[in-house]
């Protein structure tokens, strides 16, 4: 029986030691979220163009979920100059919006919630956005 103590005892200590040994490593709190590390990091499935390039202002949409009857975004017009850069951030904890570009400048976008899509405009025009499925979720964009 103290056999079998002193071997637990000895796989604490072991455990215990090598979490306090790596240096610079960051403390885990119950806060923390992997959808809230996703958001921080960079997308590989967005095109490089279309990653904010300092060039401009940034412009963020929120589009917003309340139940099955009440959506929305933030804005239903934008007026933007060349080179400012918007992005997408959908709200909706379960389930994905679609963004489409009626004017075919990327394929459809897959948006989850707190993972943004953001497209830089480089050329002058009105754009419209829908949300697939949900036509009252619009935006107009004005690039001067």
């Amino acid at each position: 029986m103290k056999g079998k103590i002193l071997v637990l005892l000895l796989i604490f200590v072991f455990l215990l030691a090598s979490g306090c040994s790596e240096d610079g490593a960051e403390p885990v709190t119950e806060e923390s979220n992997d959808s809230e590390a996703a958001a921080a990091e960079p997308q590989e499935n967005v095109p490089q163009e279309n990653v904010v390039s300092g060039s401009g202002e940034n412009h963020i949409i929120y589009l917003e979920y309340y139940n099955a009857t009440t959506q929305s975004v933030t804005r239903s017009e934008l007026n933007i100059s060349a080179g400012d850069t918007v992005s997408w951030w959908s709200k909706k904890r379960q389930g994905a919006y679609v963004l489409v570009s009626e004017e075919d400048l990327f394929p459809d976008q897959e948006l989850a919630y707190r993972v943004p899509y953001s497209y830089t405009f480089t050329s002058p025009g009105t754009y419209l956005f829908t949300v697939k499925d949900t036509p009252e979720m619009n935006v107009t964009i004005r690039v001067n």
